[in-house]
């Protein structure tokens, strides 16, 4: 009989859901320190590499950029080899990658960056195939969430760690740290990897199995919509944590650890908007509604910051950065959860891989967009119409995705738990 603790699609294979949880958010907040650490670092980064600190918004372009490919391969990865096995893939990467970034010359932190954005294009189809299989469909939104606390988590370790560790020992000591601990990681994920990975498939042939997920997506036009949704709200998400240290240092005046004090806030709310909309989305049976709820969130919050300035008081900034990050870094684990809703059974892992090109080509273009405006506009506060316009137009989406799912299944999940 299948619980909550334990579970399995494998008669006899029970898997602990607490420990497959942890092993799949652990990965996620190592994956995203490791592509947070520089924009958490900008200031100090720029200055040993002797660029400008809006280049920001051109590494994350470049860590996203390498996400996108290796995302349309991820789930025929997961299908060939098997999901834990893709996941220690995807850590030995992110520790090659942070190595590579900590060298103090350009070079070294292109090769990295283009390391750990491979890397973490593996992350999400590894994990929605796992927890596809192993949780059960009335909470599928909820453990989604949970899973993705790793994003906040990991930004949070980068804002509330790295700042303080990066004074102390250089910001090349931060990298060093992330390599190490993904590096343990890989080695006990080990333990248990034969029964995760049992449904692998070494037959499956990487370019046709990737081609499943571009046919399935263009073939269903509510993916196809909420993939397009995702786009928008990843663009702000990576606006929103790329940016803030290098804005409230340069703008607001604060120091680099208190405006990393910042971003570790905006991060635990991003991590409480995941479990709390997660809970509502499985309350009241419609994660599309709650995507179209938060993109309204999102478009009133980033227009309230346009018009923030020193003269504010310290908390109500806070406050207002709080708040979107509470929507506009709370959305994944629901976009998650409806992605493998929607999806075959036997094709969540390239589907998600194929739907995740489309979120990471919002976080390639988003941050080089805002670096652009920021170029033009010369303020970073005064480039936050470029996420108010990115809310109106993912919100439409996602209430375009809601309608249509309305009129085709009605409110209720159709698929069995």
């Amino acid at each position: 009989m299948t619980t909550d603790a334990s579970v399995s699609d494998r008669p006899g294979e029970a898997v602990s859901l607490p420990w497959l949880l942890a092993e799949t958010t652990i990965i996620q907040a190592l994956g995203t320190a490791a592509v947070l650490t520089v924009p958490a670092l900008a200031p100090a980064v720029a200055l040993t590499l002797g660029v400008p600190s809006s280049f920001v918004g051109y590494q994350v372009g470049l860590v996203y950029l390498a996400a996108m490919l290796s995302s349309l391969v991820g789930g025929a990865v997961v299908s060939r080899w098997g999901p834990c096995r893709t996941g220690q893939t995807a850590m030995a990467l992110t520790a090659a990658g942070c190595l590579l970034a900590s060298i103090p010359h350009l070079a070294g932190m292109i090769a990295g960056s283009l390391a750990i954005g491979l890397s973490y294009g593996l992350i999400n189809p590894s994990a929605s195939d796992l927890l596809q299989r192993h949780s059960p469909a009335h909470r599928r939104n909820l453990f989604f969430s949970i899973k993705q606390t790793g994003v906040p988590i990991g930004g949070i370790m980068a804002g509330l760690i790295g700042a303080p560790m990066a004074v102390a020992f250089g910001w090349g000591a931060v990298l060093w740290a992330v390599a190490a601990t993904c590096i343990v990681l890989m080695l006990a994920l080990e333990r248990g990897r034969a029964r995760l990975d049992a449904h692998a498939n070494p037959a499956t042939r990487l370019l046709r199995s990737a081609g499943l997920g571009l046919t399935t997506i263009r073939s269903d036009r509510s993916l196809l919509i909420l993939a397009a949704a995702s786009f928008c709200f990843s663009a702000i998400q990576l606006c929103l944590v790329a940016f803030l240290v290098v804005l409230l240092v340069e703008e607001l005046h604060m120091g680099l650890i208190e405006a990393g004090m910042v971003l570790a806030a905006v991060q635990v709310m991003g991590a409480v908007g995941r479990l709390l909309w997660g809970h509502v989305a499985d309350r009241i049976h419609s994660g599309l509604a709650v995507l179209t709820g938060l993109a309204v969130l999102m478009a009133v919050v980033s227009t309230t910051i346009l018009f923030v300035s020193p003269q504010w008081p310290l908390a109500a900034v806070i406050a207002a950065f709080m708040l979107l990050g509470l929507t506009g870094v709370g959305w994944n684990g629901v976009y998650l959860s409806e992605v493998a809703r929607l999806s075959p059974l036997r094709a969540v892992g390239s589907v998600t891989g194929t739907a995740m090109f489309v979120t990471f080509a919002g976080v390639l273009v988003g941050p080089t967009l805002f670096s652009s405006v920021h170029n033009h506009v010369g303020s970073y506060i005064g480039s936050y119409g470029v996420l108010t316009g990115l809310a109106i137009i993912g919100g439409c989406l996602a209430a375009a995705t809601w309608r249509r799912d309305r009129r085709k299944t009605g409110a209720a999940d159709p698929r069995p738990a």
